[in-house]
């Protein structure tokens, strides 16, 4: 798989990195910082903080990139590709969200057969997300859901992915991209389905040169996952076959995921020709 700058969202080729943009070295080092940063909060975090923890690391995700794009005065905008986009984008967005957690699912059975997910680290993952007050849920998902699907993709998509795609191939940055977001999870279980929604992701954020396309699919697989853990797994059985995601819904979210990719590539394509109320906010 390859992508041609062309293709990009109004055909713009890819800016010239000048001061606008952190070199390779810088955005890996930035990004090992965080990841130990981030590390030593899931260390000492239940103990101190509780589910306050969840909220607490995904800021730190972002604070370091922010504050050293601030102090080698780089552009913050294009850095972190807060672009504003279309409500076309933003509805294909939700369907690719919707869809690719369906995938996403199947994906986590499919390399639970292989791979099964150790019940220590279960019990952790539940204690951490299973809500039982209001305050729970709030902590919950502002930290799991906005937060994560906000500063992660400003992080991996825009902060990192950017870099490797204005010194780089753009291919090899998306694929780069998606495995070092798969790696700052310390998830092996997770693996194959962590790097199959990066790439997703990063295609999102090349296509659109925005990380909000990427924010909502991103919010919206963390948003599902929390209601399964906290419903429970016996609640969700209508939609499972044989321990697996219902074979006529899984074709159905494959369909959705493919027409809403086409949507998406069409409505980036278009995007500068058809007024809207986001894009034209700001002129």
């Amino acid at each position: 798989m390859a992508f041609n700058e062309n293709d990009k969202v109004n055909g713009e080729p890819a800016r010239e990195p000048g001061n606008i943009f952190p070199s390779r070295g810088e955005a890996l080092g930035v990004l090992m910082f965080t990841f130990f940063a981030f590390l030593v909060v899931g260390v000492i975090g239940e103990s101190a903080l509780g589910k306050v923890q969840i909220v607490v690391g995904e800021l730190l995700v972002v604070v370091p990139a922010y504050f050293f794009s601030r102090w080698r005065k780089y552009d913050l905008t294009a850095v972190f590709r807060i672009r504003p986009v279309g409500w076309r984008i933003v509805m294909a967005s939700f369907m690719i969200g919707l869809s690719m957690t369906i995938v996403a699912d199947e994906l986590d059975r499919l390399m639970g057969m292989l791979l099964p997910f150790p019940e220590e680290l279960a019990a952790v993952l539940k204690h951490l997300l299973i809500a039982s007050s209001f305050f729970d849920w709030l902590i919950i998902f502002l930290g799991a859901v906005v937060l994560a699907g906000l500063f992660e993709e400003m992080l991996f998509r825009g902060f990192v992915q950017n870099a490797l795609e204005q010194y780089g191939d753009v291919t090899r940055a998306i694929l780069w991209t998606a495995l070092l977001f798969a790696a700052f999870h310390v998830n092996p279980w997770w693996l194959a389905q962590i790097i199959v929604l990066g790439v997703i992701l990063g295609v999102l954020a090349w296509k659109s040169d925005s990380i909000i396309p990427g924010a909502i699919v991103h919010a919206i697989n963390n948003a599902i996952s929390v209601v399964f853990i906290n419903v429970g797994e016996n609640k969700i059985e209508i939609i499972e076959w044989h321990g697996h995601i219902h074979p006529l819904l899984l074709l159905a979210a494959l369909a959705a995921l493919v027409f809403s990719l086409r949507l998406f590539y069409q409505y980036c394509d278009e995007e500068s020709e058809i007024p809207t109320l986001i894009n034209t906010s700001n002129d």
